[in-house]
């Protein structure tokens, strides 16, 4: 029989300065992940317990760690054994519980990482999650600093470009310059994202939040022209400064639609793991989002990124493909 929760839990107290985990999946490749842990305790990972998804797996322990069998035994495992993060490593004849495991995270408000490849059958695509930190602190630290002091030189060597839209985006329609709009960014915090207005005032008045479509008839000429040359964009330098957003990230979405994504696309919300950016992977490969299929592509993108976010090559092609992009008036 495999392992009651009952068993003797090992002292938690031993390994203080490693978070404990609790491997969802057991497999090869799940064996190999704890033998990859613990011959490196660098990582920062404790291995607590395996959760078993085969009720006919009768083996009680792996090296001395229990084998939990079923999905019921989720939340008991997670308080027995002290669990601050889940690691989900999935065969593909485990793959339906994707979903099912990502909901009981996120119902217990617990980190999880997905370290195999999952096909999802509601989300259609691969993913791939890793097991470290999407950015280190130390690339976080030297990332801000490029952050804040790209984004001062920008404001200051625009100002001038900032008065002549104020002036047109004043002379063409009544409202305001600027609007501000509440947004997901990192770790799901809500903050104010800040644009040159491209619509008339009050765009959504009547209609509620709805996406902006092709050719939108609540555009404005000049909103046009910097959509395309995403000019709108630019006060989100001040985002920056702030320290809500970086200049590469996912974009961030709304409340609104976020949580409407959220409950269609399970891995959704690990888009906010890292914070948000002007620009990013999913903008440049696969531009603005009309369907829901469009979204779930982007995440796809976003999830790449994330798990390449401290690659100098892959931040410098996002950034040559966004120039490019504003060249060439690519905007919508």
């Amino acid at each position: 029989m495999a392992v009651s929760l009952a068993v003797k839990t090992t002292d938690i107290l031993k390994k203080p300065n490693l978070k404990p985990v609790l491997v969802v999946g057991w497999n090869t490749e799940a064996v190999d992940l704890y033998e990859h842990l613990i011959s490196f305790p660098s990582l920062g990972y404790d291995p607590r317990a395996f959760l078993c998804l085969n009720p006919n797996v009768k083996r009680a322990h792996y090296k001395n760690v229990p084998i939990v069998v079923g999905l019921d035994k989720f939340s008991e495992t997670i308080d027995r054994w002290n669990i601050s993060e889940v690691l989900i490593i999935l065969s593909p004849a485990e793959k339906e519980f994707l979903g099912q495991i990502v909901k009981l995270c996120t119902a217990k408000g617990i980190d999880y990482k997905i370290v195999s490849d999952a096909y999802d059958e509601d989300y259609g695509h691969i993913i791939r999650d890793i097991i470290r930190d999407a950015i280190s602190k130390e690339d976080f630290g030297i990332r801000r600093i490029l952050d804040l002091i790209a984004s001062i030189v920008l404001l200051v060597i625009l100002f001038p470009l900032f008065v002549i839209v104020a002036i047109a985006i004043k002379i063409e329609s009544p409202g305001p310059i600027l609007y501000s709009q509440s947004r997901y960014g990192k770790d799901g915090k809500i903050f104010k994202v800040y644009k040159f207005r491209s619509m008339v005032a009050d765009a959504e008045k009547r209609s509620g939040p709805v996406w902006a479509s092709k050719n939108d008839p609540r555009v404005t000429r000049v909103g046009k022209f910097m959509r395309k040359t995403r000019i709108d964009e630019l006060p989100q330098l001040i985002n920056i400064i702030k320290g809500d957003m970086s200049f590469i990230g996912p974009r961030p979405e709304r409340p609104f639609f976020a949580d409407n994504f959220r409950k269609k696309i399970p891995l959704y919300m690990n888009r906010l793991k890292v914070k948000p950016g002007i620009t990013g992977l999913a903008q440049v490969t696969v531009g603005y989002d009309e369907t829901l299929e469009d979204v779930k592509e982007k995440v796809a993108r976003d999830l790449e990124y994330i798990n390449q976010a401290g690659s100098l090559k892959m931040n410098l092609y996002i950034l040559f493909k966004t120039i490019g992009a504003v060249l060439k008036g690519e905007g919508q």
